[in-house]
């Protein structure tokens, strides 16, 4: 086993899930057009991608325990692949929606297991080392929108996007498969009635809140704030003051992914030196009022500013709560990864369904942002109720 490929392996495999999450954002317009969805389809059909993402992290964990990290990780993948490419073939909503469930059940064991990879190959350094793999995970978010949105820009539609990133998937799953992985832990092996009897700890809820939470919120700037500027700020492109560079609605995205890994690389070297449970609430209280903020501002370009505030404070939120949930919890690391994950995917399916019904009952996609922003608020509450290691709830044992 050779912990530095791994490593660097584990990076762009994690970019991979990072384009099929982001594409959803560019291609919200063309999708809904040719479809004729509504705001509240839209948002449904990123539920849907998460209910399988739900189903898959709280059962890939366990599997990581039975089985071992290279099965899952090359199925996974491989499957996420599969359905990008049927996702941009698909000539009906119903397929949409099918495959869009398929396509999370395979996103759901790309980001469990690579998680549980880099926790269980740096338990030395888990905080740094997760911060730094989804460094990776904001490098493709924000390259991809901005490339998806020149691209659309010239005429291309949105399928051959999907047919793109799709064979970035399916070259991943080659390499992974290529390579040794550590071996299970004697004794790892655990009953799914484990599963649901770590859930009921109350630090896997507060981590668990935190991450429902801040997906959701994460999600749906990413799923809606192109259209929020394209229609209701009335804002097409314009040139940035002082550096001159062409911003467009595409741009906003890109940037708020850009500064997410600005942020985590700060947060990677953080993580180092700050407790993880300080480290959790410095930057959830930060990203929660520049959410607020972003969406009540009418100027785009101090909206632009603010989201970009909120990626740079949302950079340590996720990476964190998984190495908190991995060093409370150490002897279940597949477990508890799969679980703080799953958390994930049930703060996607129903906020994003939340922000497009919403929207659409209000006919503003500003109100349904600024939905969004308050489970923010949510997010931070849990973190500041997340005690020290030597202050556990009695029901943490």
């Amino acid at each position: 086993m050779n912990i530095k490929t791994l490593t660097f392996t584990s990076y762009f495999y994690l970019m991979s899930y990072a384009f099929a999450v982001t594409i959803i954002g560019p291609c919200n317009a063309g999708i809904d057009a040719d479809f004729h969805a509504g705001e509240r389809a839209m948002g449904a059909l990123v539920s849907v991608h998460f209910i399988g993402f739900i189903v898959t992290t709280l059962y890939a964990g366990y599997l990581i325990d039975r089985i071992g990290l290279k099965p899952v990780m090359v199925a996974g993948v491989s499957l996420l692949g599969a359905m990008l490419v049927a996702f941009g073939l698909s000539r009906s909503l119903t397929a949409l929606f099918v495959v869009m469930f398929i396509m999370g059940v395979g996103g759901g064991a790309v980001e469990s297991s690579v998680n549980a990879l880099v926790s269980a190959i740096h338990k030395d350094t888990r905080v740094y080392s997760l911060n730094l793999l989804h460094v990776f995970f904001g490098v493709g978010a924000f390259t991809w929108p901005m490339i998806a949105g020149y691209l659309l820009e010239t005429g291309m539609s949105w399928r051959p996007l999907y047919h793109m990133i799709g064979a970035f998937s399916f070259a991943m799953a080659l390499i992974v498969a290529a390579q040794k992985y550590p071996e299970a832990e004697a004794g790892q092996a655990v009953k799914l009635g484990d599963v649901f009897g770590m859930i009921k700890k109350p630090t896997v809820l507060l981590v668990g809140g935190v991450v429902a939470f801040y997906v959701g919120g994460e999600m749906g700037i990413n799923t809606w704030v192109v259209r929020y500027f394209e229609q209701e700020l009335q804002f097409k492109s314009a040139a940035a003051p002082v550096i001159g560079i062409l911003v467009t609605p595409s741009f906003v995205l890109s940037f708020f992914w850009f500064t997410m890994t600005v942020g985590r690389l700060v947060a990677t070297f953080a993580g180092k030196v700050v407790p993880d449970y300080i480290l959790l609430r410095v930057v959830t209280a930060l990203s929660a009022a520049s959410a607020v903020t972003a969406f009540l501002v009418r100027s785009p370009l101090a909206a632009g500013l603010f989201i970009g505030l909120t990626g740079l404070f949302f950079s340590g939120i996720f990476a964190t709560s998984v190495a908190i949930g991995g060093n409370r919890f150490p002897e279940r690391l597949g477990m508890i990864s799969g679980i703080v994950i799953g958390f994930s995917g049930l703060g996607n399916v129903l906020f994003n369904y939340g922000v497009g019904e919403v929207a659409q009952r209000t006919g503003s996609i500003r109100i349904g942002l600024l939905f969004a922003s308050a489970m923010l608020v949510c997010m931070a509450a849990c973190a500041f109720s997340i005690k020290k290691p030597g202050e556990a709830y009695n029901g943490d044992r």
